[in-house]
């Protein structure tokens, strides 16, 4: 009877499990991005990366992530601040100052900002960098 207990109670618990677990997804409208990085600075304190991109709405986009090194417990997350410039199809230009927090798990660096833009959207932004092949996958929801 014990082990028809144990074994219940484990089955339970592994199904369950699961669904206790947190994650975080921003769901709704949202602008895509890709693009490649296309230098990359390193200094004592961090580094700076810059991308280059088209986006759905503003056209091509130049972003700069100035990254810093500021976490005292982890050499592979910290926070970052950053500028977006992007001039669309018709010659508008728009700007954007970016800050939020960083992670790296192997060549994958995973970016998660607010960003204020010039035509007076805000937006969640997460980016997913691969530095070992240099692209970029951003997706910006809207306030």
């Amino acid at each position: 009877m014990r082990k028809l207990t144990l074994a219940i109670t484990l089955a339970c618990f592994g199904f369950i499990a699961p669904l206790l677990t947190f994650g975080f997804e921003v769901v709704g409208d949202r602008v895509n991005l890709t693009g490649k990085i296309t230098s990359t600075t390193l200094t004592d304190e961090g580094g700076i990366i810059n991308v280059v991109s088209d986006n759905e709405i503003y056209g091509k986009t130049w972003l700069t992530y100035n990254i810093d090194l500021d976490n005292p417990n982890s050499v592979n997350q910290g926070s970052f601040q950053g500028r977006a410039t992007a001039i669309n199809n018709d010659g508008s230009r728009v700007s954007s100052t970016r800050q939020g927090v960083w992670s790296r798990d192997g060549y994958i660096y995973s970016f998660y900002s607010l960003d204020d833009v010039s035509d007076g959207n805000q937006y969640i932004c997460i980016t997913t960098m691969n530095v070992k092949d240099d692209s970029v996958e951003m997706r910006f929801y809207p306030k």
